[in-house]
């Protein structure tokens, strides 16, 4: 026994260095991320100019007032054939166009007759007109490059003047990219903005195309970030080495941007390194739909909440020719600036996070505490002789040592946190239902004091896994979310019902005194399998099953593949006005109160009942951890919203407490209550 009270005595030592390891190591997380606080603020100025087309309104007065607003930069993307086509700086026609013109109407152009008699017009080919020398010089210059490989031919007519032939189709043709537009930019540097490039990434790309894109980047100075366009990174698949080596050379930054996939995005965010910023958009989708309001509350969120430091605006548009719009989008811009200062943020061109890489020694000791911890939930469940017991962790700490010092060491701090995240809410939820059996019979006046002491003592645990989770990953990487905490769905899923089967055990091994507790449980579960299935069963389960599912999706922003509910939403938007950070919903509203209720339940000889309510209040305990995962959220917003739960919950759950134990039952509510004891007897 002295053994064995040693080596939890251990356990318990390792895990209060583990916590001074993870809060040195979230210390310094927290010193990099309150020094990050300047946000841009950039418009798509296609978006811009075609507001401004429809509005009646001069784009170069618009882009100068958007500025004194708050607007930094706007993002040019480049040209395509089609783009210059409709601007009318070229004619585009096939050669199948061509000749059937020809058919209605004979060409008067001699050079066009004689290619026709030469049969040298081809009607898959492509022909394009520029409006004048300058496009065509630019066009001479630029597409040998874009469809290096690709037969192009020049020819001179005395009336059309020099044109080109392409052998790709039209429809092709329209898409080739040609580089960014020097007047567009020219019209922002006069603004006083700075210019965001977005170019696009195309088959055949290869080193000498990707600089004579970078090349052609005009008003390079000016340009300090760099967000692709389109599906892909620029250079992917084979030449990201190449891109990067050019940003580093110009001094640019990699926007990254949230919530949207390009393929080759985190690979190359792990090669631009420290020159990473987080890029939060509303897609052209969402802006049909959004609110004004709405719009403001996301990109702030965004900023406050997420470590997000680039704004990519889109204007609201309209479809009339209505000037107010143009007022609205300035105050779109306003708006956005005037929430950020509130927030404590500056305006101006946004900055990567420094890089933060802790000591591996302190991760190594967070990820040794993880290890602790389950050693510690182990105990709950086997007794194992005190020198396999250490043999096993010391074997465990090395391997996880080792492969930390390795390529390893992401994964293998992913599998820490995810143990610690299933760990972490079982020891809590056991914990509080084994000391609530204990503690069975006590007195109606001490069942609250008992109920908020244990369920402190509960939640004491989880935020202590928090900590440690939010430790071993707090790294560069996670802050720009390029790594992320794996397994979501199954640190939501496994404590819960592992949750449920270590505390059922101990109600069992209590009913039996203590004696065989593993053969009871499992003559118990048995029994269970073997009871005969009610039509209320059935129901029951059905509704559990719905919850579940319910549950499982809403770990994201979804809710069943819909948007959130309404009712939700506004109760989310009231207590983020209320107290700017809002606590999690399962937190304060399901976990906490089911959780601090089911002590006195126990405590008054349901327990069964309680056993209900400790695996559902562990959604609490889990969704705490949870919030400590998401490395992206600064730290100190993570701790609030935590201490913002908590509270709430405790005063949720007080109000239910004080209900339960004071409120007078007949004999009819207590024989229900005991008629679901006997459930799976």
């Amino acid at each position: 026994m002295t053994g064995t009270r040693r080596v939890k005595n251990l356990w318990v030592c390792i895990l209060i260095a583990s916590v001074i390891s993870s809060v040195f190591i979230l210390w310094g997380r927290g010193q990099i991320e309150k020094t990050n606080n300047t946000v841009e603020l950039v418009i798509d100025y296609k978006a811009a100019g075609a507001l401004c087309r429809t509005a009646g309104y001069p784009l170069d007065n618009f882009l100068k007032e958007a500025r004194d607003r708050g607007l930094t930069s706007a993002a040019l993307s480049e040209r395509t054939i089609r783009d210059i086509t409709t601007e009318g700086q070229v004619h585009l026609f096939s050669g199948r166009q061509i000749l059937d013109y020809n058919r209605l109407s004979p060409v008067n152009d001699d050079t066009l007759r004689r290619m026709i008699e030469e049969s040298r017009i081809f009607a898959g080919n492509s022909y394009i007109f520029p409006r004048d020398d300058m496009v065509f010089q630019n066009l001479i210059e630029t597409l040998p490059v874009r469809l290096g490989g690709e037969r192009i031919s020049t020819f001179s007519s005395e009336n059309l003047g020099l044109f080109l032939e392409t052998a790709r189709d039209v429809l092709d043709l329209e898409k080739v990219n040609i580089g960014l537009d020097p007047n567009e930019a020219r019209n922002l540097v006069e603004a006083g903005l700075n210019i965001v490039p977005r170019l696009r990434n195309y088959s055949g790309i290869n080193s000498y195309k990707i600089g004579y894109s970078f090349s052609r980047i005009p008003y390079r100075d000016n340009a300090g970030l760099m967000i692709f366009e389109g599906m892909e990174i620029l250079g992917y698949p084979d030449h990201l080495d190449d891109v990067y080596e050019l940003m580093s050379l110009n001094n640019m930054n990699f926007g990254h941007i949230e919530f949207t996939s390009q393929t080759g995005d985190d690979l190359f965010a792990r090669l631009m390194g420290d020159k990473v910023v987080r890029v939060h958009s509303i897609t052209e989708r969402e802006m049909d739909k959004i609110s004004f309001d709405k719009a403001v509350e996301r990109f702030v969120r965004a900023a406050r909440e997420r470590n997000i430091r680039v704004m990519y605006i889109r204007p609201f548009q309209t479809l009339t020719g209505d000037t107010e719009i143009v007022d609205k989008n300035l105050d779109y811009i306003q708006a956005i600036k005037d929430g950020l200062l509130s927030s404590g943020f500056s305006i101006g061109q946004a900055k990567p996070i420094p890089r933060h890489i802790p000591g591996k020694y302190l991760v190594a000791m967070t990820g040794i505490g993880i290890l602790a911890a389950a050693f510690i939930l182990l105990d709950t469940l086997f007794s194992l002789p005190p020198v396999i017991e250490l043999g096993l962790f010391a074997l465990g700490s090395i391997i996880y040592v080792a492969l930390l010092f390795t390529g390893y060491s992401t994964f293998i701090r992913q599998i820490a946190a995810l143990g610690g995240a299933v760990v972490f809410p079982v020891l809590a939820v056991s914990t509080l239902y084994i000391k609530s059996l204990l503690k069975c019979g006590a007195y109606r006046t001490r069942q609250l004091k008992d109920a908020l002491l244990l369920w402190l003592e509960a939640s004491g645990i989880s935020v202590v896994g928090g900590l440690l989770v939010a430790g071993t990953l707090s790294s560069g990487s996670f802050m720009l979310a390029i790594d992320k905490f794996i397994g979501v769905k199954a640190a939501h899923v496994i404590p819960v019902f592992l949750g449920a089967v270590i505390c059922w055990k101990h109600l069992i091994e209590r009913k039996q005194l203590g004696r065989n507790g593993i053969r009871n449980f499992f003559v118990e579960l048995q029994r269970l399998f073997m009871a005969p299935l009610r039509v209320w069963h059935l129901l029951v389960l059905i509704v559990i099953a719905l919850g579940g599912l319910v549950y499982v999706l809403r770990t994201g922003n979804f809710y069943l593949g819909l948007p959130i509910p309404q009712f939700d939403e506004g109760m989310r938007r009231f207590l983020e006005g209320l107290l700017v950070f809002r606590p999690r919903t399962k937190e304060f509203l399901i976990g906490h109160p089911l959780l601090l209720l089911a002590v006195p339940i126990a405590l008054s000889g349901y327990s069964k009942f309680s056993l209900l309510l400790v695996a559902i209040g562990c959604i609490g305990q889990i969704s705490m951890i949870n919030t400590f995962s998401h490395i992206h959220t600064p730290i100190m917003v993570t701790v609030q919203r935590t201490f913002y739960g908590l509270v709430l919950g405790a005063i949720i759950g007080i109000v239910a407490t004080v209900i339960f134990i004071y409120f007078p039952r007949n004999n009819k509510a207590d024989q229900v209550i005991s008629e679901g004891e006997q459930i799976g007897k």
